[in-house]
């Protein structure tokens, strides 16, 4: 829950929107966003998407149909596969998939940065982070991905970069 809350407060940072009050439905990670007249806003997708909006930044959710629809898949595999990375065999799955997705992509909908490049850049930082450099050598597109979006955009500002050796250390990593 603490992830899914500080994805939130990252994105709202970013975006430059206050996130209001938000809670958590029951015992679950379901975050839930109050906000007026009552209403409940409920999962990280609906919740970033709301505060996209907010902020007036709706080129963040893609610019046509295919855009619009490969940030929502985006956006479901973070939920569904990043959030749920509960051991270190399950973060290397997501990182073989990511690099091999992002091997002729720079980001993951369209030229440029969307909403799903953000919330996977928030899910994966804590994967990132205790990778060697060997390991994220291995992961070469998801490191060139995530380097790109950690000094291009201001997703982190209270904590120092995840550094990324420029030069190739070791052989192949095939």
């Amino acid at each position: 829950m603490v992830a899914i809350d500080s994805d939130v407060r990252a994105l709202s940072t970013f975006l430059g929107v206050s996130c209001g009050k938000l809670a958590f439905l029951g015992d679950s990670k379901i975050p839930v966003l109050h906000v007026s007249n009552g209403i409940q806003l409920r999962g990280l997708s609906t919740i970033s998407k709301y505060l996209v909006k907010l902020a007036n930044r709706q080129d963040l959710l893609g610019q046509s149909f295919e855009e619009k629809a490969t940030v929502d898949q985006w956006l479901e595999y973070k939920v569904t596969q990043v959030d749920r990375c509960g051991t270190d065999k399950d973060g290397h799955t997501v990182l073989k998939e990511l690099n091999t997705y992002l091997s002729d992509r720079v980001y993951f909908a369209g030229h440029h940065l969307t909403l799903a490049d953000l919330l996977i850049y928030q899910g994966l930082c804590c994967i990132v982070v205790d990778l060697s450099f060997f390991e994220k050598q291995k992961y070469m597109h998801v490191s060139r991905w995530f380097n790109q979006v950690q000094h291009n955009f201001d997703l982190r500002p209270d904590l120092q970069p995840i550094i990324f050796q420029k030069n190739q250390l070791y052989g192949t990593t095939n």
